[in-house]
């Protein structure tokens, strides 16, 4: 991961090739579609957080008091000047409820935390010397290619649902500050980093865009991280009331991909670049686990994420497809 991360944050800060790569491939026709992608692939994951149980009418209920008081929270926030803090609290307050109710059918088991520690620093190196394997780098730059198109789809995300646009100098920084992130896991044994798709609908939701709450955010979970028992306290939640959350979340970052893109002409081309890619990113989701764990290592682990099929197919297709003379002619006139 070390090289792989370097590498990638070349490309970023200071040779600044990220940006211009992402402007050649991902024009908002893609980046739409992608943010669609995102939203949609990620739904079949939340619903099987819910019927995957012993218990699965108990998981039912579970999960709509956390859709219902996460919705109810945000409408109340957004209607009412008075109580836009609920907006604010809306996804802690629903996990508070959704807790409670799973509380009532003893699913909620906080014993775990008695056991743990209230702190403890991580350690250097906890696998042993550095080996750089050659055919490890490869692999792994090709697993970190696939999911910073993946990223870049949340960061289109997050720039619609914020109205900010997306600079190059931002979408450098940003793959520099994932690089940098990625070196810093490797180093101290943990897995790779990547900004998730769900930010995106947790912006949308509570309204809060502002880079410093977000920065004092990381600080927070970094001192979480450093804290057994409380990290203890959120590993205990119950799945049923994350998946519940999860639901509403992934609606938020599709609807908000359909906003992108509401402007585009759905000629027959664009029906396909967009459509195509939301079925095939369906089609991974939805595809048996035995017949992906059946594929070879790296074709897998691209099947295995709906995301990153759905982002490569909407970026192939739209360079592949012809564009009508008439686009071409309107797109020049834009620029203009």
């Amino acid at each position: 991961m070390i090289p792989v991360a370097l590498f990638i944050a070349l490309l970023g800060k200071p040779f600044n090739l990220f940006s211009a790569i992402v402007r050649k491939l991902i024009p908002p026709i893609v980046g739409g579609t992608v943010i669609i992608v995102v939203g949609i692939s990620l739904l079949p994951i939340a619903f099987n957080g819910i019927y995957n149980s012993e218990q699965p009418s108990a998981n039912i209920v579970i999960a709509l008091a956390s859709m219902t008081s996460l919705s109810a929270f945000i409408l109340l926030g957004c209607l009412f000047k008075t109580l836009h803090w609920l907006r604010l609290v809306s996804v802690l307050g629903a996990i508070v409820i959704g807790t409670i109710t799973a509380s009532m059918y003893g699913m909620a088991d906080f014993s775990s935390v008695k056991e743990a520690a209230w702190f403890q620093l991580p350690s250097l190196l906890p696998f042993g010397e550095l080996v750089f394997d050659p055919i490890a780098i490869l692999t792994m730059l090709f697993i970190s290619v696939i999911v910073l198109v993946e990223t870049t789809g949340t960061w289109c995300a997050v720039s619609a649902v914020t109205n900010v646009q997306l600079t190059d100098d931002r979408l450098n920084r940003g793959a520099t500050g994932e690089a940098v992130g990625n070196l810093f896991c490797a180093a101290i044994g943990g897995s790779p980093v990547t900004g998730y798709s769900t930010n995106a609908g947790i912006i949308a939701v509570t309204g809060v865009a502002s880079r410093r709450a977000i920065i004092a955010g990381g600080f927070i979970l970094l001192l979480l991280g450093l804290m057994p028992k409380l990290t203890s306290i959120i590993a205990s939640i119950p799945h049923p009331v994350i998946s519940g959350i999860f639901a509403v979340i992934c609606v938020v970052i599709a609807m908000n991909g359909f906003r992108v893109i509401q402007n585009i002409q759905l000629n027959e081309r664009n029906m396909l670049v967009i459509g195509l890619p939301i079925m095939l990113s369906l089609g991974a989701v939805l595809m048996p686990r035995e017949l992906v764990y059946a594929l070879p290592q790296l074709l897998g682990y691209l099947v295995n994420s709906g995301i990153a099929i759905g982002a490569i197919a909407a970026v192939v297709l739209n360079f592949l497809l012809p564009v009508s003379q008439e686009e071409t002619v309107a797109t020049e006139n834009e620029h203009a």
